[in-house]
């Protein structure tokens, strides 16, 4: 009997959204997944290792590291950058020369973080999470596959979402494989242009689900028993509200770079602090802003979190559900749809639907490695190992 199992990884598609769009009826199990602290770069390595973020070690894209940092180049760059016209075609360039010599392998960004500052910051995944061999140490869902010698296929955001679907398409096609996994990131992008109920949204959830059933249907053609399993590693919930964390900290009588170094994405603000004093006053600053707080050293462990070296942060400012930190190193515009919250909050878990019974253990997104290797196992025929659980 030839069996396949088909893995769908839609980033951003929360469980909330199914109540409001008719998306796979059909997959009987539709269960929220709870998600971690953080964004994708949190969550999609806690998804594929079954590790919470201070195991694998990946909790956002940049990380405090000046002596390992790949962009020490940038601190010779970052006075031309004040240059007119010269200084806005310097990042662009930058951008594409390290793109094409610097190896690295995941997903990363250089948004708006200033020139004068990248090369105080650190990359922590150099690897794609997709590929085995991602986090030294820790093994992924694709480091089982090739330990068990069974054989995969996966596709994601390296080549075109359109593309990736013929690709997966024609290779349940040809019924050779037992595990096919795709990352679809396109809706995630699309909610963070116009928001969670906008006509664009409906249109891509439809397309997605139009996608979906047609290479469920494929795969039933090429092999005798189909298990399929789509899921995703974070919710998003529309912007309503505002806040500058920068303009209240940069009102302060301290030096930023020097006295104390910042990061600010979407919906953190990280600091580390240099000069006595400094803490104390950003967090005294920070306190009277609506819709955010500073993460307590007993809330950081309890969301697994907590790194004593402080790589991702001396303090950590986490907004409130809804609010977006703008301008921030992601963009001086607020995008319409955002997600990176407190688990706890609305709209922020994950979901999974399958064909196939899940048990009632598989409740967050850390479960979905071991439930997957699992799948792999018996469509390849092979025993159900222990669940690392």
């Amino acid at each position: 009997m030839k069996r396949v199992t088909l893995v769908f990884l839609i980033d951003a598609f929360g469980y909330d959204l199914l109540a409001r769009y008719d998306f796979l009826p059909e997959l009987s199990v539709r269960r929220a997944l709870r998600t971690v602290a953080g964004f994708s770069s949190a969550a999609i390595p806690t998804l594929l290792t079954g590790r919470w973020p201070d195991e694998h070690g990946r909790w956002f894209l940049y990380s405090h590291d000046p002596v390992n940092t790949p962009f020490g180049f940038a601190r010779f760059l970052a006075p031309l950058s004040r240059l007119p016209f010269l200084g806005r075609r310097l990042r662009p360039l930058y951008g594409e020369l390290f793109s094409h010599f610097s190896g690295i392998g995941e997903y990363y960004h250089l948004y708006n973080i200033p020139l004068r500052l990248l090369g105080r910051f650190d990359l922590p995944g150099r690897r794609s999470i997709y590929e085995p061999g991602a986090v030294d140490g820790v093994p992924n869902v694709f480091d089982r596959l090739v330990k068990a010698n069974i054989p995969y296929e996966s596709w994601d955001w390296k080549t075109p979402e359109e593309e990736n679907f013929r690709s997966f398409a024609r290779a349940t096609e040809a019924g050779e494989k037992p595990f096919l996994f795709l990352y679809a990131p396109r809706l995630d992008g699309v909610m963070h242009a116009s928001g969670v109920d906008s006509g664009e949204t409906a249109s891509c959830i439809e397309d997605l689900d139009g996608k979906i059933r047609d290479l469920i249907a494929r795969a039933r053609k090429a092999y005798d028993d189909v298990s399929v399993y789509v899921c995703s590693d974070h919710g998003m919930v529309n912007v309503e509200q505002v806040i500058d964390v920068m303009a209240h900290v940069r009102e302060l009588p301290f030096r930023e770079g020097i006295d104390y170094l910042p990061f600010y994405d979407s919906t953190f603000a990280r600091f580390w602090f240099f000069a006595p004093g400094v803490e104390k006053a950003i967090r005294d600053a920070l306190s009277t802003v609506e819709g955010g707080r500073f993460l307590s050293p007993t809330e950081l462990a309890s969301q697994h979190v907590d790194f004593p070296g402080g790589e991702y942060g001396d303090a950590v400012f986490l907004a409130s559900a809804g609010t977006v930190i703008a301008p921030s190193f992601m963009g001086d515009a607020p995008p319409a749809a955002m997600h990176g919250y407190h688990p706890d909050d609305a709209g922020s878990s994950g979901m999974l639907l399958s064909n196939r019974p899940v048990g009632s253990d598989i409740n967050h997104i850390r479960r979905m490695a071991s439930l997957l290797e699992e799948a792999a196992l018996r469509a390849a025929g092979r025993e159900t190992v222990e669940a690392n659980r």
